[in-house]
């Protein structure tokens, strides 16, 4: 006589979760934060730009050659890499970023002008991001010219120059 048998296999999967005990397990260990009401801010002039310095360690604060870098292997692995930068940066010098164009195209402006830095140079080749500056302000239609390995604007992604 013949009859129906079936098996039900299954798997059991137990885990222990550890509740925060404060509010201070959230947050990343490796990132310090300072606060302080009586910081001493200095403004400094810079190209019609104000350049705050603080008294904030260097080893805790990431300094605009070091975004720099980041932003370039971002782009290194779009095949654009650090000369797309450069043309970037020589291009957004010619453009007028001001309070017309909210806070992001402020932002823009700041981030992709070298000369709003108050940071020293780590090296010399940093000293190439104000020469890309420099050639977009003399002569911002030579960009695509100078930095012809680029093989599109990345500004272009992003904005639209209407005349």
């Amino acid at each position: 006589m013949e009859v129906d048998v079936s098996m039900i296999i299954g798997y059991v999967m137990k885990f222990n979760y550890v509740l925060p005990y404060n509010a201070s397990y959230l947050t990343d260990s490796f990132v310090r934060y300072e606060r302080s009401i009586d910081h001493d801010d200095s403004v400094k002039e810079n190209n019609g730009f104000d350049v705050r310095t603080s008294n904030i360690p260097d080893s805790l604060t990431t300094s605009r050659w070091e975004l720099y870098e980041i932003i370039e292997s971002v782009l290194e692995n779009s095949h654009y890499g650090k000369v797309c930068l450069l043309r970037m940066i020589c291009e957004v010098a010619d453009v007028p970023f001001n309070r017309m164009h909210g806070l992001a195209g402020q932002l823009f402006r700041v981030l992709f002008t070298p000369s709003t830095t108050s940071d020293t140079f780590r090296s010399h080749a940093d000293q190439e991001y104000h020469g890309a500056e420099l050639a977009g302000r003399q002569n911002p239609e030579r960009c695509q010219s100078i930095f012809s390995e680029c093989p599109e604007s990345l500004l272009e992604y992003f904005t639209e120059i209407r005349e």
